[in-house]
Order: structure tokens, then C-alpha cells, then sequence
């Protein structure tokens, strides 16, 4: 099964991460799971901030299908679209 955001054609978890938070949008472990089966987003995001990402979590609090509320995060991407170009290009 392919991946694709953005007319881009992710061929690993990490790109398809990468690519959905550049659109703007913020992303939660079940998402993630459900974009692209990644299961170990914390992991992800890890690797993707080692490499130059600025990525922020976002604290929510919702109910959940037991109707008890509960805590989780959501990532977004915090760099410029000129940061993220310079990061792509570094040789």
C-alpha cells in the first residue's frame, strides 16, 4: 500500500510523518497510525528533530469511548518553508 501527501509518494514511515506536518497540520499517535501504520511516532519525531526539525507537541485533553477524559499530544511542524528547503538540501 502506498502513501501518498502532498502528491508525494512516501515510501517510508518517516517521510510520510515528515510530509503530513509540512502541510501545516498536526498529527497524534492514533493518526499516525491510521496515515501510515506507524506505531513508535515518539520515535519518529526523535529522529526528525536530531536531523534540524523544529517540531512542537501540542498537550490535548478529550474523553475517551469510555467516557473518562484522558491526556494526549499532538506534533506540529515549527520551521519555515526556507529552514525546511535548507534542511532537504544540505549535502
Amino acid at each position: 500500500m502506498k502513501t501518498i501527501i502532498n502528491g508525494v509518494e512516501c515510501k517510508t514511515q518517516k517521510q510520510a510523518i515528515l510530509e503530513y506536518l509540512k502541510t501545516g497540520k498536526q498529527i497524534s499517535q492514533a493518526e499516525a497510525y491510521e496515515l501510515c501504520g506507524c506505531q513508535r511516532l515518539g520515535s519518529i519525531i526523535c529522529i526528525l528533530r536530531k536531523k534540524g526539525y523544529r517540531i512542537y507537541n501540542v498537550k490535548f485533553e478529550a474523553k475517551n469511548r469510555f467516557g473518562n477524559y484522558t491526556r494526549f499530544s499532538k506534533y506540529a511542524l515549527g520551521n519555515t518553508r526556507n529552514e525546511i528547503y535548507n534542511l532537504e538540501n544540505e549535502s
